[in-house]
């Protein structure tokens, strides 16, 4: 059963023993984490894939010092506290690529592909060109095959070449039960056919609830589909900077 593990942090995990034996486990870190700019995740993790984390719509402040005059910005996040790229500049799209080939080329040897996240901004029809535009670079110009494992933007999933595995961030079995009725419309019109369709390709499909409680088992049609669709259900911290109890 395909799984993952997601960790924000910059600890290294302490049981190293029960790293190495994991299969089947795709792992994402930060670009800054230890392991990738020491080049030693094959130390921890032999058998796993690595994607590194790439947000190419929204950036900490502090990304911008020294950038160029011309990056255009939307409306700040607060909530994340990210300052939001405008992708429909020329300039602002070069510099996504920019951060998401650094991501790359700077996470040393064993990496898989990249975790591409934020991206529901920009899959509506209106966004699409302008977001495919920076992902398309970033592979044309990796110099190397680079997997795909993305946070929904159900919308861009049929453009989106090499999808190794997507993520349904609060969007699993146990959440689509408890949906009021728009929201349950909305997974049957948008994320069913989405997750179909992707599945047919091969994609694996992951879920991540930020509950603490154990998810009863599914009970509408809704989720009882997206039960049967998916590989796996996560359960993390919204921080995400705890390593899971199996290498913790």
């Amino acid at each position: 059963m395909t799984s993952a593990i997601f960790y924000y942090g910059r600890d290294l995990p302490s049981q190293s023993a029960r790293t190495a034996s994991l299969r089947q486990v795709k792992v994402v870190l930060q670009p800054y984490h230890p392991l990738l700019t020491s080049d030693r995740f094959a130390a921890y993790f032999p058998h796993c894939p690595l994607f590194v984390y790439w947000n190419p719509t929204g950036v900490p402040p502090d990304a911008l010092r020294g950038v160029s005059q011309h990056i255009r910005l939307l409306d700040p996040d607060p909530v994340w506290n990210l300052a939001r790229l405008d992708l429909h500049s020329a300039a602002t799209r070069r510099f996504a690529v920019g951060r998401g080939l650094r991501a790359l080329r700077e996470s040393g040897s064993c990496v898989t592909g990249l975790f591409v996240d934020d991206l529901d901004l920009w899959s509506a029809a209106e966004g699409q060109d302008a977001a495919m535009a920076v992902i398309s670079s970033v592979l044309a110009e990796a110099g190397q095959h680079v997997s795909l494992f993305v946070n929904r933007g159900f919308g861009l999933w049929p453009r989106m070449p090499g999808m190794d595995a997507v993520l349904l961030e609060e969007i699993t079995p146990g959440l689509v039960d408890r949906m009021p009725e728009p929201d349950m419309t909305w997974v049957q019109r948008c994320v069913l056919p989405a997750v179909r369709q992707v599945r047919q390709r091969g994609t694996a499909i992951i879920g991540l609830t930020y509950e603490t409680e154990p998810e009863q088992p599914p009970r509408c049609p809704a989720a009882l589909e997206l039960a049967d669709l998916s590989d796996s259900l996560l359960h993390g911290c919204r921080s995400l900077d705890i390593w899971p109890k199996e290498v913790r």
